[in-house]
């Protein structure tokens, strides 16, 4: 599924210089942020992150069967560029 997505993106004019351009600007992520969330949820349940529109930054993030939207273009680039 990865590989069928890079190959998409590969074929969309300016999609890899996007990634590229947002993986640049993504600030750093917070641990101790991270650390307070994953304490409040519990690490039994998966997070996973389905990207809706790389361009735009949409996702859907489901932490176990709670969906909440995001919009945030430097964190998509970053999770494409980790696909890669």
């Amino acid at each position: 599924m990865g590989a069928a997505a890079a190959a998409i993106a590969t074929a969309i004019p300016g999609m890899p210089s996007l990634a590229t351009t947002a993986t640049e600007e993504a600030p750093a992520a917070d641990d101790a942020t991270v650390s307070t969330f994953a304490t409040e949820v519990g690490s039994a349940q998966p997070l996973i992150a389905h990207v809706t529109d790389l361009r735009s930054g949409q996702m859907s993030l489901f932490l176990g069967e709670r969906e909440f939207t995001v919009v945030d273009r430097a964190l998509a680039g970053r999770l494409f560029g980790a696909a890669k």
